[in-house]
C-alpha cells in the first residue's frame, strides 16, 4: 500500500513530525499531484506553494489554476508567483532548468520564513535519483554526485525517493486523481529527458531488477562518502598549520599524502578554487616559489613552506552620508564627483541610458542617503529581475575583474541598495508611470 509506504518512509527518516505544517512545491504534474494527495489522505498539515516559469505561454497559466482549485479542494494555504525565467537565465548566463531551480528556491526559501512551515517538500522520486545519477556521471562529478538526491537537504524533504514513476502512475489511475501533463515531457531537448526516453530503458532491460538494487548501490555510495569525508577531515587536521586567518599546507607533508590531486581539490573547494588551479598548485610545489592563485574570497601563495591558503583583503571601505539633498558636488575617495538634482519628469524628459547616470523615482527615496564601497553580503534587485541578487554574483555576471570591483560603491536608501553606482539601479527604485519627480544621480 502506497499510503503506508509513504508514512514508513517518512518516520524511518524523520523528514518531519505528524503536527510539522509542510510546504508542499506542486507543479500540477503527476507526481507532485499524488504528493499531495497522499499529504491529504495521512492528514498531514501543508500548504501548496506553485511556480509559474512563464515558459509554456497559456499552457504555464492553465497549470497554475490547476494547482490552485486543488488547493482549495483540500482546503489548504495557496501560495503562487511568477518568474520570467528566460530573462533571468539570460542576464546570468546559465541553463533554464539551472535559472528555474534558483529562482523556485530561493522562493520557496522566503516562505519557510514568512509562514513559518518546517519544510518544504519535492516529489522526486526513485526515478530522479537514477536520471541524476547518470546526468552527473555524463557530465563528470565527484561521489556526492553519485547517490544522486538524499531524502533530506537542509529544509527540503523528498518524501516520495521511495517509489518508482510506475508505482506513483499507478496509484494516480487508482485514485483516479487528475493531473496536468507537461508538452515538454516527450521531448528529448533536455538531457534528463534523453536519459528518461532512452537510456534508462535500456539499463532496466539489462537488470529488470534495477529499482531493487538502485536504492542499496545508493546507500553504499553514500556510506562511502561519509567515509571519505571522514579521511579528508582528519588528513586536513594533521597537516594544516593555522595562522591566524591564514592556513600554511607544508610542502613536505602534501608530497607525502596519497591521491593529493582529489584531496587538495575537495579541501580547497569551499573556497572556491577549481580543478585546474589545483593541478597547477601541485606542480608549483616543484617549482620557484612565488605564483600566486586567486578565487573569488580567497588566494593560495606558494611560498618557501608551502601553499599559503588566506582570505582576499577587504577593499578600501568608505561611506559618506547625506542628510539632505547637496547643492554641490560630493567628492567621492576614488577622485570622481557625485552630482545629485531634483527634476520634473515633464514631458521633454531624457532618461539616460549612461552607466554613470541613475534616474530614481524621487517619492521612493528618503534622505538620508548613503553612499559608501559594496560589502560581500551585499543584496539588491537589479532592474527587471524579479528575485534578489548578492552584488557579488552581480557583478560576477558582468565579469567585472577584481581591480574594478574592488571601486564599486552603492547608494543606500533606508538599508535598501537603490543602485550599484556605474552598473545598475535597484527595481523597486525604478521610474514608473506615474512618478512625477526624478532624482538624477551622476558620477563625473
Amino acid at each position: 500500500m502506497l499510503e503506508q509506504d509513504f508514512l514508513a518512509f517518512i518516520n524511518g527518516n524523520r523528514l518531519f513530525a505528524p503536527t510539522d505544517r509542510v510546504l508542499l512545491a506542486v507543479s500540477g504534474g503527476l507526481d507532485s499531484m499524488v504528493m499531495a494527495e497522499l499529504f491529504h489522505r495521512i492528514r498531514q498539515p501543508f500548504a501548496i506553494a506553485h511556480v509559474n516559469f512563464g515558459l509554456r505561454a497559456h499552457e504555464s497559466d492553465d497549470d497554475a489554476l490547476f494547482v490552485k482549485n486543488k488547493a482549495e479542494q483540500y482546503g489548504v494555504p495557496f501560495h503562487l508567483t511568477t518568474f520570467d525565467t528566460t530573462a533571468f537565465a539570460a542576464e546570468k548566463g546559465i541553463s533554464i532548468q539551472m535559472a528555474a531551480r534558483e529562482l523556485r528556491y530561493h522562493w520557496f526559501t522566503e516562505l519557510l520564513r514568512q509562514y513559518s512551515y518546517t519544510c518544504v517538500a519535492t516529489a522526486h522520486h526513485q526515478n530522479d535519483v537514477l536520471e541524476t545519477l547518470l546526468l552527473n556521471l555524463t557530465r563528470g562529478t565527484g561521489m556526492a554526485g553519485l547517490h544522486g538526491i538524499a531524502s533530506r537537504q537542509n529544509e527540503v524533504v523528498r518524501p516520495l525517493l521511495f517509489a518508482t514513476r510506475d508505482r506513483l502512475a499507478a496509484y494516480r489511475t487508482e485514485q483516479n486523481l487528475a493531473y496536468r501533463e507537461d508538452s515538454s515531457n516527450p521531448e528529448d531537448k533536455y538531457a534528463r529527458n534523453r536519459i528518461r526516453h532512452h537510456v534508462v530503458p535500456v539499463l532496466t532491460g539489462i537488470n529488470p531488477s534495477l529499482w531493487q538494487t538502485l536504492p542499496r548501490t545508493v546507500e553504499r555510495l553514500r556510506a562511502a562518502e561519509q567515509l571519505v569525508k571522514a579521511e579528508l577531515e582528519r588528513s586536513w587536521l594533521e597537516i594544516a598549520v593555522q595562522q591566524g586567518e591564514k592556513t600554511l599546507l607544508p610542502s613536505a607533508k602534501l608530497n607525502t599524502l596519497a591521491e593529493l590531486p582529489f584531496r587538495l581539490a575537495e579541501w580547497l573547494k569551499p573556497f572556491g578554487f577549481t580543478e585546474a588551479q589545483i593541478v597547477q598548485m601541485i606542480e608549483a610545489l616543484d617549482q620557484e616559489v612565488g605564483q600566486v592563485f586567486v578565487s573569488d574570497t580567497h588566494r593560495v601563495v606558494h611560498e618557501r613552506m608551502g601553499l599559503l591558503l588566506e582570505p582576499l583583503p577587504e577593499p578600501y571601505a568608505y561611506e559618506i552620508t547625506l542628510m539632505e539633498l547637496p547643492t554641490e558636488p560630493v567628492f567621492l575617495p576614488d577622485g570622481t564627483t557625485l552630482t545629485v538634482e531634483l527634476v520634473n519628469k515633464s514631458a521633454d524628459f531624457h532618461l539616460s541610458s549612461a552607466p554613470n547616470t541613475a534616474c530614481l523615482d524621487a517619492d521612493r527615496v528618503s534622505f538620508p542617503i548613503t553612499i559608501r564601497s559594496w560589502r560581500l553580503g551585499d543584496r539588491f534587485r537589479p532592474l527587471g529581475l524579479k528575485g534578489s541578487k548578492l552584488v557579488s554574483d552581480f557583478l560576477n555576471d558582468l565579469k567585472v575583474t577584481r581591480s574594478e570591483r574592488e571601486q564599486v560603491s552603492v547608494l543606500v536608501v533606508d538599508a535598501q541598495i537603490a543602485w550599484v553606482i556605474g552598473r545598475r539601479i535597484d527595481h523597486r527604485f525604478r521610474m514608473v508611470a506615474e512618478t512625477k519627480k526624478v532624482l538624477r544621480f551622476v558620477i563625473g
